[in-house]
C-alpha cells in the first residue's frame, strides 16, 4: 500500500512519527504495531484499518 501511494519508508516513517528500524520491521512482519500505530497508518494511507487483515495472498509477505 505505501508504495502505491509513491511513499518512501523514510517519507511514511516521518509523517507517522516512528524509526525508519520500526518500520522496515512492520513491513518485514518482524515487529507488531499498536493499535495506536496502526490507525495512523491506515489514516496515511488512506485506507480502513481492516484492510490489513484481509486474506489477500499477493499482499501476504514472503517468509523464510
Amino acid at each position: 500500500m505505501r508504495l502505491s501511494r509513491k511513499l518512501t519508508q523514510e517519507k511514511l516513517a516521518e509523517k507517522l512519527d516512528i524509526s525508519l528500524n520500526f518500520l522496515n520491521m512492520i513491513e518485514r512482519g518482524e515487529r507488531a504495531p499498536s493499535f495506536d500505530t496502526l490507525e495512523r497508518i491506515a489514516r496515511v494511507l488512506r485506507t480502513p484499518v481492516d484492510e490489513f487483515f484481509r486474506n489477500d495472498p499477493d499482499n501476504t509477505p514472503s517468509r523464510p
